[in-house]
């Protein structure tokens, strides 16, 4: 019958992950280190499995475990020795039938330091065997101490790493499914959104000599609404998909890319008069998709945030070095006050209301999260009435 100890030992052994692992060399180093330093030519890092002992590391015999009823080392972690020492296992009634004396490899003397977790569980050892006659000195015995402890820090660290894996691929499976739900409710929502709008519209039409102006404008605010909210879901499908959006490399014209996307805002917004002027933008390889969405979102912000007075003016430039590209996307607009450069770039958070500025709050911290994804950075330089200046850089 397993006892508590032995639940605990087993317990901890899967924590490490370590049983039935392929050889390491940094294990190995510490086995040949012992061996060298107390002149034995047999080392071990045994660890107590149920039924067996399994050698995370054996130097100086060809051999992966050894069956529990043959196992000094078991001896070695059921006692308090610090360090478990038989000069002469022929001479110790424990030992002296086992075939591991009695047969090949016939060892003679053994000392092991027992590993032991942060709990004080034992769990295995380091040791060296002879097949002669042996004594340490306690400056051996003291080395041997010194690394039994660093195998054990190496088991906690691999016990550390672990449990990181584990949490940084529950992580990315959390966030897949949240961007998964919120992509499907988002697509989901748009055709009943879409249907009001229509059936409005047909209400609209049907019975446009019935209207008041009361009744028109009770209308229009539906309308809005129900723009807003299209436009919301929009935003929230580009949020969730940015994170994996297609980022196969294929050959950019930036300038004629940025232009198009220009054109087009333009035309969205009504406002032919707004200017862009560029610089020598690059040909890149780079993923078609990411860069569009990148630059649309930052010239529709630079077109949106404008007085009513003002025609926008836009400007973007490059600077390229052997490592990166710097985009910079300069605007006359409004300006942003410095206490929300961090601010903007976070989800649904705006700094104007509905009435002044449409949108969800949605689109820089799209931006700012696909620029990331390529391992990249993107701030913000601004003074409240004199512009806005995105700079975002991109690895090569």
């Amino acid at each position: 019958m397993i006892n508590e100890t032995e639940i605990k030992r087993l317990r901890i052994l899967e924590e490490y992950h370590v049983l039935d692992t392929l050889p390491e060399e940094i294990f190995d180093d510490i086995t040949s280190l012992a061996s060298t330093i107390c002149d034995m030519p047999i080392s071990l890092i045994s660890l107590i499995d149920e039924g067996r002992q399994f050698f995370k590391s054996h130097h100086g015999v060809e051999i992966n475990e050894t069956p529990i009823e043959l196992s000094i080392c078991k001896h070695a972690i059921e006692s308090n020795d610090e360090v478990f020492e038989i000069v002469d296992l022929r001479e110790d009634f424990r030992f002296k039938n086992n075939p591991l004396v009695t047969v090949d490899p016939k060892i003679i003397s053994y000392f092991g330091i027992p590993l032991k977790s942060a709990k004080g569980i034992a769990f295995g050892t380091l040791c060296v065997i002879s097949k002669e006659k042996k004594v340490l000195n306690q400056q051996q015995k003291d080395t041997l101490k010194v690394l039994s402890k660093q195998v054990i820090n190496l088991l906690e660290l691999r016990k550390s790493n672990f449990l990181l894996q584990t949490s940084q691929k529950k992580l990315e499976e959390y966030i897949h499914e949240t961007r998964e739900f919120t992509y499907i409710a988002a697509h989901d929502l748009k055709a009943p959104v879409r249907g009001i709008n229509s059936f409005l519209k047909l209400i609209e039409n049907k019975h446009t000599d019935i209207w008041d102006d009361k009744d028109r404008k009770y209308l229009n605010v539906i309308f809005d609404n129900v723009s807003r909210m299209d436009n919301l879901i929009l935003d929230l499908m580009n949020y969730a998909n940015c994170t994996s959006i297609e980022v196969s490399n294929e050959n950019i014209n930036v300038d004629t890319l940025v232009k198009d996307i220009f054109e087009n805002l333009i035309k969205n917004f009504n406002i032919p008069e707004a200017k862009l002027t560029t610089s020598e933008l690059p040909n890149m390889m780079y993923s078609s998709n990411a860069i569009s969405l990148i630059f649309k979102n930052l010239i529709n912000n630079a077109l949106k945030y404008q007085t009513s007075e003002s025609i926008p003016e836009i400007e973007i430039n490059c600077i390229e070095n052997k490592v990166d590209w710097i985009f910079e996307v300069k605007d006359n607009g409004i300006g942003i006050a410095e206490e929300h450069f961090e601010t903007i770039f976070k989800p649904f958070k705006r700094l104007h209301l509905q009435s002044e500025f449409a949108g969800s709050g949605l689109g820089l911290a799209a931006t700012k999260k696909l620029i990331q994804n390529l391992n990249g950075d993107i701030w913000v330089k601004s003074k409240e009435g004199e512009g806005t200046n995105f700079i975002f850089r991109l690895p090569k």
